[in-house]
C-alpha cells in the first residue's frame, strides 16, 4: 500500500515496488497533498496486515472527494471441513475533502462495502440485523452515532441449463466519520480503519474460535 490517488487526475503518485526498474520503495509525496492525508497514506502503507486477508489498492472515484485511499479486501474459509468454501469480499475508501461535506462533521469520511456468504438457515428476517450488529462490533475509532448504511439479503435461483442449488448472500453498504487523533502523530489512523473492515469481512468466513483480531 503505497499510492495516493489525487483528484481530479485520479492517477497514482508513485509506482508500487516491483512495477518496474528503479521503482521507489516509498511513495513520493505529491505537491499539494495535506499533511493529514499524507499521514493517512503512510499509516496504510505501514499497517500490519491480517492473516487470511488479501489486500489490493484500488482507485477512488474523483466525484467523491479531493483525495482518497481505496483498498479491496478478500477472505475465504481456511478449510472445507465444515462444508463448502466460503468467500467474503469488499472494499473500504477513506475520503478527504478540503471543506467538510454535509453530514461528515469532519474532513474525513469512510465508506465501505461487503459481499458476504449467508447460510441457508440464516436467510430469515433477522439476518440483516444480525449482520449489522456484527459489523458494528468491528468498526473501531468511529465518531459516535455516525455509522449508517444498508444491509441487503440476496437469493440466487438458477434456471435453464444451470444445475445449481439456490444460494443466498448478504451485501452491506456502510459509511462513518472516523475519529481523528487515533494515529501515533495525532492524525487519523487510516490503517486501523482498513483493518477494522478487514477483520469484519474475515469474521464472516472463519469460525469464532479462529477469529483473532
Amino acid at each position: 500500500m503505497a499510492e495516493i490517488f489525487a483528484f481530479p487526475a485520479g492517477t497514482p503518485a508513485a509506482m508500487r515496488p516491483g512495477d518496474g526498474a528503479g521503482a521507489p520503495q516509498h511513495p513520493v509525496r505529491p505537491r499539494g497533498v495535506p499533511d493529514d492525508v499524507w499521514a493517512a497514506v503512510e499509516s496504510v502503507r505501514t499497517m500490519q496486515r491480517l492473516d487470511d486477508v488479501r489486500y489490493r489498492e484500488i482507485p477512488v472515484p474523483s466525484t467523491l472527494a479531493d483525495f482518497g485511499i481505496g483498498v479491496e479486501l478478500e477472505s475465504e474459509s481456511s478449510s472445507q471441513e465444515a462444508g463448502p468454501l466460503r468467500l467474503a469480499t469488499g472494499w473500504i475508501m477513506m475520503l478527504y475533502a478540503h471543506e467538510p461535506r454535509t453530514g461528515w462533521d469532519s474532513n474525513w469520511r469512510c465508506v465501505a462495502f461487503a459481499r458476504l456468504p449467508l447460510e441457508a438457515g440464516e436467510n430469515d428476517p433477522l439476518a440483516p440485523g444480525m449482520y449489522w450488529d456484527g459489523m458494528c462490533d468491528y468498526v473501531e475509532y468511529a465518531e459516535p452515532d455516525t455509522v449508517s448504511g444498508t444491509v441487503t439479503v440476496t437469493r440466487n435461483t438458477a434456471f435453464g441449463g444451470l444445475d445449481e442449488a439456490p444460494s443466498s448472500g448478504c451485501e452491506m453498504r456502510v459509511s462513518w466519520t472516523p475519529l481523528d487523533g487515533t494515529g501515533p502523530d495525532g492524525t487519523m489512523d487510516a490503517g486501523a480503519q482498513v483493518n477494522s473492515w478487514a477483520a469484519f469481512i474475515r469474521s464472516t468466513v472463519r469460525p469464532e474460535e479462529d477469529d483473532c483480531r
